[in-house]
């Protein structure tokens, strides 16, 4: 096995079992196509009563690592630090939410844009399973959902996931809106860096909006370049989640998570807009997607030519700062 690793993606478990196997697979070397095993995979799970096995862990062909630990809180944070510690790739990929699988090629795009470009900030499109979002489901969607991933043979061709999903709240407008947050993103391990890891002051149940302060943070340094993968997805799965589950109190949590997010950006945080560079193969099944993003992004172009404002303010806000830092 070729032991030089170029790519280190952390994955963070908490009572998600089954989930977790699909995500795990669908990083596999037996899924992505067109990688060596020169990528590893490094997963924390917190102590519960649905522990993965790390029997089937270490079945998996690649190269995994698995890491069980007592967290005293209810933030995934520190587990996150604790992973990216262990990390030895030079690229470093981030699934907060175990749920969350990927298509078959998204390993193959990160480590080519990674040789490409100095400082590639590579989101993921995020997507929902099902018909609908899954705060809007009802928790029979689990049951329901095994039968449809069953039935679609996704390990086969990951790619008709597409057939059985729709856009996450994250993205919810497509890719040429201002995505709010990235679910599964890869950058610099040295960017990471730079923007302090994940911050602990996120304390909340599932870090509150940890992944929406972690994603702008990396998409405001100047020298990040922003690639989305419009051909490629991670695809969300019902498990009763923090924020992707129907509840009498969903929207106090939701609030004191805007509330603390809002702490660290001046009162008011924004969704990042920059302009993405599009890359990668776009197949029949992701095109549907990729059509409504057009749709949505050229209604948006114009309003806001219409109002002769930007589409991108961000653009700006970044060349600014990196004049700066060069002067």
């Amino acid at each position: 096995m070729n032991t030089h690793i170029e790519l280190s993606i952390i994955v963070i478990v908490y009572k998600m079992r089954r989930q977790a196997y699909n995500t795990l697979y669908s990083l596999s070397t037996a899924y992505q196509r067109n990688t060596a095993a020169n990528y590893e995979v490094i997963v924390v799970e917190n102590h519960s009563d649905e522990n993965l096995s790390a029997d089937y862990i270490n079945s998996l062909p690649g190269n995994f690592r698995y890491f069980l630990r007592d967290e005293p809180g209810v933030s995934p944070v520190p587990a996150l630090n604790f992973a990216f510690a262990q990390c030895r790739g030079t690229m470093l990929g981030l699934l907060i939410d175990g749920a969350r699988m990927l298509s078959p090629r998204v390993l193959e795009h990160a480590l080519t844009l990674q040789r490409a470009f100095d400082h590639p900030l590579i989101v993921v499109p995020g997507y929902h399973l099902g018909a609908e979002q899954h705060d809007a489901a009802n928790p029979a969607r689990a049951a329901t959902e095994q039968e449809e991933l069953a039935s679609l043979n996704w390990r086969e061709d990951g790619y008709r996931l597409f057939t059985q999903a729709c856009f996450s709240p994250g993205n919810s407008r497509g890719y040429f809106h201002p995505l709010m947050e990235c679910n599964a993103l890869f950058c610099t391990k040295k960017s990471f860096s730079e923007i302090g890891g994940a911050d602990p002051r996120f304390d909340l149940a599932g870090g509150g909006s940890i992944n929406l302060h972690i994603y702008r943070s990396l998409g405001m340094q100047p020298s990040n370049r922003l690639i989305v993968l419009p051909g490629e997805g991670n695809f969300h799965q019902y498990h009763g989640g923090v924020t992707t589950q129907a509840s009498d109190n969903r929207q106090d949590k939701l609030q004191a998570f805007r509330a603390q997010l809002n702490n660290f950006w001046g009162g008011q945080y924004k969704a990042l807009s920059r302009e993405p560079l599009l890359f990668g193969n776009v197949g029949y099944s992701a095109q549907r997607f990729l059509q409504q993003s057009c749709n949505a992004g050229m209604e948006r172009f114009a309003r806001l030519s219409a109002e002769g404002k930007p589409a991108w303010p961000d653009d700006d806000a970044c060349r600014q700062e990196g004049s700066g830092q060069r002067s």
